[in-house]
């Protein structure tokens, strides 16, 4: 689990911008080892009593991965906004699109879902996405005021696109980028400041 006015604007200058996460963890994969199977590089026949015993050699052959570079780009931006007196949402999708609900008014256009860029090796790595996503959620803290607390929730992602032939848009690819939306809770008369937190996107290869 990844764990985050009467119309007053929430911030409107440049240096107190509403942003999440400020810093993304730099680096959201560890080293994996995968083995391959033992190789017999022939049949071993065995001879009777009265001839030679033939044999001939097998390999075991093993690949240890080095740590699987991944790199932040960009960090998951909620912009600024303004709460009013009912609260609602603010959600960012992985194609950039914006959508706000209840009394929550976007102040700016600085909106801009996680972006992150993975290297792999054509037909020896096959990446898949393990998170965040569903119901995972975290807490972005409020700089000043440690008490004052958002959730963002209900990740998504588009890692999983299909490229050419119906195949995994990574496939031919040496470099990967793919990116990252949430929906932010935000409270009636939410604490004005600036919010920051961090999540963790874990990549599996098999």
């Amino acid at each position: 689990m990844f764990s985050h006015p009467d119309g007053k604007a929430l911030s409107m200058t440049a240096s107190r911008f509403h942003r999440f996460p400020r810093s993304v963890a730099r680096r959201a994969l560890s080293a994996w080892a995968l083995a391959l199977s033992v190789i017999a590089l022939g049949p071993v026949a065995f001879a009777s009593a009265a001839q030679a015993q033939n044999s001939v050699a097998a390999e075991s052959t093993v690949r240890i991965q080095g740590e699987t570079r991944i790199t932040k780009l960009a960090d998951l931006d909620f912009g600024a906004i303004i709460a009013g007196s009912t609260g609602g949402t603010i959600s960012v999708a992985p194609n950039g699109n914006v959508a706000s609900s209840g009394s929550v008014i976007v102040a700016n256009a600085a909106q801009q879902a996680a972006v992150f860029e993975l290297e792999r090796e054509i037909f020896q790595d096959f990446p898949t996405y393990q998170g965040p996503a569903g119901v995972d959620s975290i807490e972005i803290v409020h700089v000043s005021v440690p008490s004052a607390r958002m959730t963002v929730r209900d990740f998504t992602t588009d890692f999983n696109r299909t490229g050419f032939f119906g195949l995994p848009a990574y496939f031919f690819r040496t470099t990967f980028d793919f990116r990252v939306g949430g929906t932010l809770d935000v409270a009636a008369d939410q604490e004005p400041g600036l919010y920051v937190g961090t999540f963790t996107v874990i990549i599996d290869y098999n």
